[in-house]
């Protein structure tokens, strides 16, 4: 259902029923919904197995989960006025949690492949009011929601798998995409096409072991097309940070392309040479493992603290 606020900003909803959902990247997909660019859309999204866990499920379940419909997406949305070379800006406003969550790994899976004999399933219990999810009685991790995968249409025609993260966003499960946080990312496509799923209850830098704490959410955001600000991959900031991110086939490719976006961004917002720059980042800059486990690519984000610059 839609509806007008004051100021006639329209607020969209796109629940998970099938006829939302999609398991591939595809720029020939079909928007479900058209929006105006500054529009506001709360999604529902699915967990990443699909439906296929219950709480009640265990590791005998992972072998009959369909890998198929691995990371089903809500979208894909036409957000009007954006072309290629535009910048869609993603304003996270709320998340909202489901009733539970999962974790899954095995042999084969996950930054040490060699380290597990047998498959292993969790099923993590909330507490909302006091904002953990539990591993057992003596075991609790802060819930800290977002969606690991958010993204745009790739510019490459064809069908594309969910796992890796590219330059349209997607798998990034970058665990500081929380409410509060702004998202950037490259148009390819007319109208963007934006996507969202593979809800997280919370997760570590780098999603180690291959699933965070997997679960339904329903997330509240807001599309706008920024004109005339391209950017080569994906990137977000907060009050306190901007981060640039990049993708590579190794890590080290991924935090140079992150540094580098980073070091370009400085001179251009802040007036610098790149001699400055460099120095600035050495002294300031944070690098952040956020995706190790979807190959072929790995993405690193470069936070820079907002507070270093006292003039703007």
């Amino acid at each position: 259902m839609d509806h007008f606020s004051d100021c006639m900003i329209r607020h969209h909803f796109l629940s998970r029923e099938e006829k939302n959902i999609h398991t591939r990247w595809n720029r020939e997909i079909p928007p479900v919904l058209r929006i105006k660019s500054g529009d506001l859309i709360s999604m529902e999204t699915r967990d990443a197995s699909d439906g296929h866990f219950s709480p009640d499920s265990g590791a005998v379940d992972i072998a009959t989960r369909d890998t198929g419909r691995i990371h089903p997406l809500t979208g894909p949305v036409f957000v009007e006025g954006a072309m290629p070379g535009d910048v869609l800006k993603v304003d996270i406003l709320e998340y909202e949690l489901g009733d539970w969550g999962w974790s899954v790994s095995g042999p084969g899976k996950g930054l040490l492949p060699e380290l597990l004999d047998t498959d292993y399933f969790k099923a993590w219990r909330y507490d909302k009011e006091s904002g953990y999810a539990w591993f057992n009685d003596r075991v609790r991790v802060k819930l800290a929601p977002f969606c690991g995968v958010l993204g745009v249409a790739p510019e490459e025609k064809g069908e594309f798998r969910t796992g890796p993260p590219g330059k349209h966003g997607g798998n990034m499960d970058i665990r500081y995409l929380t409410a509060g946080t702004s998202l950037y990312l490259p148009v390819w496509v007319e109208g963007a096409l934006f996507s969202a799923g593979d809800g997280h209850a919370a997760q570590g830098d780098g999603e180690v072991g291959i699933s965070a704490i997997e679960t339904e959410l329903t997330v509240t955001l807001r599309l706008s097309v920024l004109h005339g600000e391209s950017i080569e991959e994906p990137r977000y900031e907060t009050d306190c940070y901007y981060a640039t991110t990049g993708i590579g086939t190794t890590i080290l490719e991924a935090a140079q392309k992150a540094t580098g976006y980073m070091i370009d961004y400085v001179c251009s917002r802040y007036g610098l040479e790149k001699e400055e720059a460099y120095v600035i980042c050495t002294a300031a800059l944070d690098l952040k493992i956020c995706e190790t486990v979807d190959l072929p690519n790995y993405l690193v984000a470069a936070h820079l603290p907002k507070e270093i610059f006292l003039s703007i």
